[in-house]
């Protein structure tokens, strides 16, 4: 059998972005969909320190997974001549990692136990090595399909394993109503995904070394990356749960995920589409830096809107959506969802210096802001707890984006002029937003009934829509109707309706 990289014969490249595009962003919407109604289901059934539990948990298994974080299915996609023994060689590591993997973590549930104070993990770690051994027999041969530009496979393989996932830790949970929940997922998960991947991709692999030399040679600069990604990702779940408990990093870390949903999540989509075209257009840099100041005018437009609307309204968010079990929460995720705004900011950003060919300036900065940040994440845990940890995250979020910005505008050129001129009318009208909002909730307030916080929520979603909605209208007549991101929405939006508009040639009617 030949590889999969020569088993079919791939799309044309500029065909096979655009469909590749349309449903990675499909996929995208799905999955967080997916992720969303589980979160929100799984806390009303499950207390704060089930997740804080299980994330500890999970943090020590994405440190095991780190020996084998070299990359392999991205080697495999770089490189256009990869043969069998390419392929076969990265499952036969991957297997060999994940052996290594799940022996780690049998050897470290009782370190770890002692090291959070935790006795549960004794048990639950070792199931989760169980996980980590299965998944490194996961079939190789669906790498072929991100390389063949196939993502109308790719997506179902995805989405079938999230979807076999949040079934299964739905019954669990309304069996045990207890972290077993989310650990029967993750196991669960990690058996469906080996299963589904011999049954969508025919590619059978066998056990070889032969051609380690030449996935190594590139993977081995990968690693560093995926180190750094890992610390920056997962060492607030070392320190929080060393220092706040289970309880605590469980509030800390839905907190989070719910954060970053509005903002950063809602621009990943965008994000996917704009990379190819900047990569496109790197050597036209005049171009270039008009396709990033149109792109990054759109992720202004609706990052920073969501984003603050979201702060205004944390309280009854949290009461509505979570229980009264999260109020917690509440300060946490007003303070991180300015952070999830400052990471919406910053992805576009980093994409734009890769496509300048620049990957290591992103690296740098990253490195140097996590070196500085963790000392003072941890000081900021002991004394004041998760509030503590998010307000040091916060800081040094914008300490970051600072940084990045100063080598932003050395490697791309764009002037701060132009770039300032994206931002100042977003900004202004969410503050507009800001001040609806908080008005507006002094009136409602008691004003309900019973009925309370979903109406009162309701209510202020819609007075903080029409208020920035009014604003930055205003803001963008008063300043001449530039070709601006406005702009470009409000011809979309014109061109849709008119499509409905009786006497249309593309009327219904």
């Amino acid at each position: 059998m030949t590889s999969p990289a020569v088993s079919t014969l791939p799309l044309p490249v500029s065909s096979g972005i655009m469909r590749g595009t349309a449903w990675m962003m499909l996929l995208r919407l799905a999955e967080r969909s997916v992720g969303l109604v589980s979160t929100l289901i799984l806390a009303r059934m499950l207390a704060p320190a089930d997740f804080g539990l299980v994330a500890m948990a999970m943090a020590v298994v994405a440190m095991t997974e780190l020996m084998g974080a070299f990359g392999f299915d991205t080697a495999l996609i770089q490189r256009r001549d990869a043969k069998r023994a390419h392929y076969d060689t990265a499952w036969t590591f991957n297997i060999l990692f994940a052996v290594g993997a799940a022996l780690l973590l049998l050897l470290l549930a009782f370190p770890a136990a002692g090291f959070y104070r935790e006795p549960r993990l004794q048990g639950i770690l070792p199931i989760l090595a169980m996980g980590a051994l299965v998944q490194g027999f996961e079939n190789i041969g669906t790498v072929a399909f991100r390389k063949e530009l196939d993502f109308r496979r790719e997506f179902w393989f995805v989405l079938s394993k999230r979807l076999a996932t949040f079934g299964v830790t739905m019954a669990l949970a309304l069996m045990f109503r207890s972290y077993w929940a989310l650990v029967g997922g993750v196991v669960t998960g990690k058996l469906f995904s080996v299963w589904i991947s011999y049954r969508l991709h025919p590619y059978r692999p066998r056990f070889t070394l032969a051609a380690r030399q030449d996935l190594f040679h590139f993977s081995k600069w990968l690693f560093f990356s995926n180190l750094v990604l890992f610390l920056q990702n997962k060492s607030a779940d070392f320190i929080l749960g060393r220092t706040v408990g289970a309880y605590g990093l469980g509030i800390y870390n839905v907190a989070f995920e719910i954060a970053a949903l509005p903002s950063t999540e809602l621009i990943s989509p965008l994000n996917r589409v704009a990379f190819p075209a900047y990569s496109r257009l790197a050597e036209d840099l005049p171009e270039l830096r008009r396709k990033f100041l149109e792109v990054f005018g759109v992720i202004a437009l609706i990052s920073f809107p969501v984003a603050t609307g979201l702060a205004c309204v944390a309280a009854p968010a949290v009461l509505v959506l979570l229980g009264n079990k999260w109020v917690e929460a509440i300060p946490l995720l007003r303070v991180l969802t300015i952070a999830g705004l400052i990471g919406a900011l910053q992805s576009n950003l980093h994409l734009m210096i890769v496509a300048l060919g620049k990957p290591k300036a992103n690296t740098l900065v990253s490195t140097a802001t996590l070196i500085v940040s963790l000392p003072i994440f941890v000081a900021a845990s002991l004394r004041y707890g998760a509030v503590g940890a998010a307000w040091a995250f916060l800081v040094f979020s914008i300490v970051g984006l600072g940084t990045l910005h100063f080598v932003f505008f050395r490697l791309s050129g764009v002037q701060a002029g132009a770039y300032a001129a994206t931002l100042w009318r977003p900004i202004l009208s969410s503050a507009a937003l800001a001040l609806a909002v908080m008005a507006a909730e002094r009136m409602f307030d008691g004003a309900f009934g019973q009925a309370g916080n979903a109406l009162k929520l309701a209510m202020l979603v819609l007075v903080g829509a029409l208020a920035y909605a009014v604003t930055i209208l205003a803001a963008w007549r008063l300043s001449g109707r530039p070709d601006s991101a406005e702009k470009m929405i409000l011809g979309f939006l014109c061109a849709r309706l008119s499509r409905f508009k009786p006497g249309t040639a593309t009327s219904e009617t």
